[in-house]
């Protein structure tokens, strides 16, 4: 692996750039779950007792990584033959486009539509998804790369926390005033999800600003686009599989994101449990609340381990994490659900959650060669990605058992205590490698 300058010469323009990027990507984060928890809240309240009321969020939970399945290829390509920065700057213009298309389908009443616009801006992030994790390292170099995926990271999380968190308060409290003022009617759900996706969509004019900061890096005009690029992520996926490091970085971090897919759709089961009247207020509030307590945890988790991985990646502190999140996740599933133990609990999974995964990324990042790395991440997303389906599956399934929100939590804890015992054993063999 080629030597890189020492981080006390990293020009100053680096982490100007390096700053507009985590601004921008949190902000895409932000959006993406902000009209995620708006159109959640509006199925449930104008569409109850309907197929897409009753099951909107294994719906919208199926709408993120369908794009990245079958759009993953293309976005690898795009970031890959043109300058990332570039892409990032198309997407973002993308991003304010779709939230006028999700606007004047709440105007229009159509649930339909705005669902579509939704699937619409997860392809929007599958494109930018390549783009702002393999720009990292032509922007910051390999010292500083476990440093800028921790700050990625929590800027990402603290994007999504903030996103949900405002548009559940905000869905509820709307939803709150109009049920006083016209009476408790579906019309409320309409009025009270569109100023917000109005507002949240004029923030995405304020990203595009930001995102000139970003400084421009380079294209490879050698790249050449072929019909076989849009099934070509089984071929880059053979290719990381042939790579036993990659593979089994790739492997771990998938692992990760089923039991975070599985999160996101087992909390909306609390808040029903919690709030069983769907035209009231209360559900989306309760459901940000609890994943609230997740991020807030990752993001103290991510800025920790950022500091720690200051002078390089510290891999080891994966499988601690992986302990961590199964401790965590007992908690959930024992204590009774919004007490402070449950919620303290929910906090600890997402703090180790930041152990787990920030050293995982940073490693696959790094060993990536320069010219692969945005295939190699798209080939994680698409696996990334079928892990959300299977935890769509997991928790569809689960529901349909009987099994309590609570008891579906427990399901994960065996798979993260094995998952620690391999990741360990697999640090001790490269250990033994380089020695």
């Amino acid at each position: 692996m080629t030597e890189e300058p020492d981080v006390d010469r990293v020009p100053k323009r680096a982490w100007w750039s390096l700053g507009a990027l985590l601004v921008v990507q949190s902000q895409n984060a932000f959006n993406d779950n902000f009209v995620k928890f708006i159109l959640m809240g509006l199925a449930m309240t104008v569409a109850a007792g309907t197929g897409i009321g009753e099951n909107i969020e294994f719906l919208l939970a199926a709408m993120i990584p369908l794009p990245f399945i079958l759009f993953a290829p293309v976005a690898g390509y795009l970031s890959d033959r043109f300058s990332k920065s570039r892409v990032i700057w198309f997407c973002l213009v993308l991003q304010l486009i779709l939230f006028a298309f999700i606007a004047v389908s709440i105007v229009l009443r159509s649930v339909e539509a705005a669902v579509f616009g939704f699937f619409l801006l997860a392809i929007q992030s599958t494109l930018f998804s390549p783009a702002k994790q393999g720009i990292l390292k032509e922007i910051v170099g390999s010292k500083r790369l476990g440093m800028a995926n921790g700050l990625m990271s929590m800027m990402t999380m603290a994007g999504i926390l903030g996103g949900m968190w405002l548009a559940g308060r905000w869905f509820d409290s709307l939803l709150a005033r109009y049920n006083d003022l016209h009476g408790v009617v579906a019309e409320n759900g309409w009025r009270a999800a569109l100023f917000p996706v109005v507002g949240a969509g004029a923030g995405c004019l304020a990203a595009l600003a930001v995102a000139k900061l970003v400084a421009p890096t380079p294209s490879h005009p050698g790249e050449r686009f072929v019909r076989g690029v849009w099934v070509r992520h089984f071929r880059h996926l053979r290719q990381l599989f042939d790579d036993p490091v990659l593979r089994s970085a790739a492997l771990y971090i998938t692992f990760y994101w089923l039991v975070a897919n599985f999160l996101g759709i087992n909390f909306v089961q609390f808040a029903k449990e919690l709030f069983p009247d769907a035209s009231q207020e209360g559900r989306m509030t309760a459901t940000a609340t609890m994943l609230f307590w997740v991020g807030g945890g990752l993001v103290a988790g991510s800025c920790l381990v950022s500091s720690l991985s200051r002078h390089g990646i510290r891999l080891g502190l994966s499988p601690v994490g992986a302990l961590g999140m199964a401790a965590g996740l007992c908690g959930a599933g024992l204590f009774a659900p919004s007490g402070l133990p449950w919620n303290l609990s929910l906090g600890f999974v997402g703090f180790a959650s930041g152990f787990y995964v920030v050293p995982l990324n940073a490693w696959l990042q790094d060993c990536a060669r320069d010219d692969h790395r945005a295939r190699v991440i798209s080939a994680l997303n698409l696996m990334t990605s079928l892990s959300g389906i299977a935890a769509i599956l997991v928790g569809y399934l689960l529901k349909m058992s009987g099994f309590g929100a609570g008891g579906q939590v427990l399901f994960f804890v065996p798979g993260l205590v094995a998952v620690a015992f391999l990741l360990s054993r697999r640090i001790a063999r490269l250990r033994a490698a380089e020695a």
